[in-house]
């Protein structure tokens, strides 16, 4: 017996949308969870064996880096589990793969969270450059600033990455986990 589909709930999407959302999201998701993972365990070891450790503020960069690295984290694992949101199913025009909208939209959520790290990136700058351009002078930085080393310079590259990532998170996912009309039009 075929019962209508509700299209609140679900939407019909074409193969080559199935196609890209199980191939292209998961990958997508897998590298960005690495990268978060590798910066959850890189930023605290680093943060605090940096030259800069002795500064108050180094501890604030820390945590707000460590809050990117989080919001990455759950942005690579939205993307994820997104294949598992594809199922076949009955709609008006007959049978084929539907996208369950609840929870692709309650994905969309942490897939934000990864982007939204560019309010932390102003924040981790101003907390650990600061200290970097001007200290005050004592025994062991008789001249008042420090020297930038490879390490400072990762530590400084890393929250650009998980802004980086995040963006291209949005991009990629946005478009295939809420699917506006001429979005599935451009794929059928």
């Amino acid at each position: 017996m075929y019962t209508p589909m509700d299209s609140r709930a679900y939407v019909w999407i074409p193969p080559r949308m199935v196609a890209k959302l199980k191939r292209t999201l998961p990958l997508l998701g897998a590298v960005t969870t690495a990268v978060a993972l590798a910066m959850c365990v890189a930023v605290p070891v680093m943060g605090y064996s940096l030259p800069t450790q002795h500064s108050a503020t180094n501890g604030i960069s820390v945590m707000v880096a460590m809050f990117s690295a989080v919001l990455l984290l759950m942005s690579g694992v939205a993307l994820l589990f997104a294949p598992t949101w594809v199922e076949v199913g009955y709609h008006p025009g007959g049978s084929g793969h539907v996208l369950r909208l609840r929870p692709a939209s309650v994905s969309v959520g942490p897939l934000c969270g990864g982007a939204t790290s560019i309010v932390g990136l102003p924040l981790f700058y101003l907390f650990y450059a600061t200290p970097l351009t001007w200290s005050a002078p004592g025994p062991d930085n008789p001249h008042g600033y420090l020297q930038i080393t490879f390490g400072i310079a990762v530590y400084l590259l890393m929250p650009l990455v998980a802004f980086a990532l995040g963006v291209v998170d949005v991009a990629i996912g946005w478009p295939l986990l809420r699917p506006s009309r001429e979005t599935i039009h451009r794929y059928s």
